[in-house]
């Protein structure tokens, strides 16, 4: 007996009987199918969610906000201060302990037009470190420079969506765009945001509006003497939320005459939750799919070891024939693992064939593709090859322990 001798007589077995070999391997097939197309979609949605996280731009990103007055006594307090202004980014990077970059923002709606096509849109007010800040890149050109604000330039940076509806295909780098009646030169484009695993009202907003200079939106809309929105403030280390927020709280409070008039919205701290959430979610996923699939394949183990018991029971002459010309237990045991090694191995193959191609026809419904992992087939055809061993073995240990004169006579 040789390798190549079990490998033909497997062959032929599969041959020999086309429909009990392919309901055989059926489970097989679909189990290890199913692991390639669900490890597969699940690194798809892995990837597409987090790219979604990065998309928000809050990691390691605090909000400082205005903040009403609760009583007279308080407003009376709140006298002091003008509320949150531009300057106060010098005194958050004055310390610089734990910020690592701020950007103070206002937000206004305005009628928007191009031509005959005009929306209200949000304005955004921004200083060159908002995209350092939110991690923002654009499609295409640039984003609001220093010099644009020194000058009061009247450039905007436009969504992704307002692009569309206002110049379609074409090209908008250097066209102008009207704000309420100004004009103001399109210098950059954002790139579209989200996706549909996860989405937020305000990538929506965001990629409908527009960037312009915060000195100009200040100067010839909301006013120079109006506190801005909030203050985006970023720290390198998002493992120090908690000494970030009371940095920002301490110098606030000190620009703003010992008044706060202010609160701290930790959203990268809602985010770092977030994220534990969904990756509990991902692992719930993992559990069912990899559950449904072992179900799969334990189907197509007893299915394996069903055919070979009924291979050994129309084989008994050729097992006490063989027995009797002095082959031993040994080398039949080996001849039929390795035979239901060879069907699971068939199987696997078949499986991990059909999930490529599953995989790579709906790759194009997910932003970032789908992944096809070596790991993931080469997990697939080595549980395959497991199954193989672990239902063929009995099957195998009942034909190697048959005498040769009772198979011979069975057969008979």
């Amino acid at each position: 007996m040789n390798l190549g001798e079990v490998l033909r007589t497997a062959l032929a077995e599969i041959r020999a009987h086309k429909l009990r070999s392919t309901l055989t391997l059926l489970g097989i097939i679909l189990g290890t199918m199913s692991i390639v197309v669900m490890t597969s979609f699940l690194d798809g949605i892995i990837v597409a969610v987090w790219q979604g996280f990065a998309d928000l731009g809050y990691d390691g990103v605090v909000y400082v906000v205005n903040r009403e007055a609760r009583d007279l006594k308080e407003a009376s307090l709140f006298t002091r201060s003008e509320g949150l202004m531009p300057e106060d980014v010098g005194v958050l990077l004055g310390r610089k302990q734990w910020v690592s970059s701020a950007a103070p923002s206002v937000f206004d709606e305005q009628i928007v037009r191009r031509g005959s096509t005009e929306r209200k849109a949000r304005i955004m007010g921004v200083t060159a470190d908002y995209a350092v800040v939110r991690s923002r890149s654009l499609a295409a050109g640039r984003f609001i420079a220093e010099s644009d604000e020194r000058s009061f330039g009247r450039v905007s940076v436009i969504g992704h969506r307002m692009k569309n509806r206002l110049f379609g295909s074409e090209d908008p780098l250097g066209k102008t765009v009207s704000v309420a009646g100004r004009p103001f030169r399109v210098i950059g484009v954002g790139k579209k945001l989200g996706n549909n695993f996860v989405n937020d009202d305000e990538f929506i907003e965001e990629m409908e509006g527009m960037y312009v200079p915060l000195g100009t939106l200040r100067k010839f809309y909301t006013g120079e003497d109006a506190p801005v929105s909030f203050i985006a403030v970023k720290t390198d280390r998002p493992e120090k939320l908690g000494a970030l927020v009371s940095e920002v709280v301490a110098s606030l409070k000190i620009a703003h005459h010992g008044v706060q008039d202010f609160r701290v919205q930790n959203i990268a701290q809602e985010i770092v939750q977030a994220r534990v959430r969904v990756t509990d979610l991902i692992r719930n996923w993992k559990i069912v799919t990899g559950t449904i699939a072992g179900i799969s394949l334990l189907v197509g183990g007893i299915g394996l070891m069903s055919v070979m018991l009924i291979s050994i029971s129309e084989r008994l002459y050729e097992i006490g024939l063989r027995k009797a010309i002095g082959a031993t237990d040994t080398e039949v045991f080996a001849q039929f693992l390795l035979e239901a090694v060879i069907l699971s191995l068939v199987g696997g193959l078949l499986g991990v064939t059909a999930g490529v191609a599953i995989t790579k026809a709906a790759a194009g419904f997910f932003p970032a593709g789908l992944p096809i992992q070596l790991a993931g087939l080469a997990i697939a055809l080595g549980i395959a090859v497991v199954l193989g061993i672990l239902y063929g073995t009995y099957p195998a240990l009942k034909a190697s322990r048959m005498l040769p004169v009772d198979a011979l006579r069975s057969a008979g």
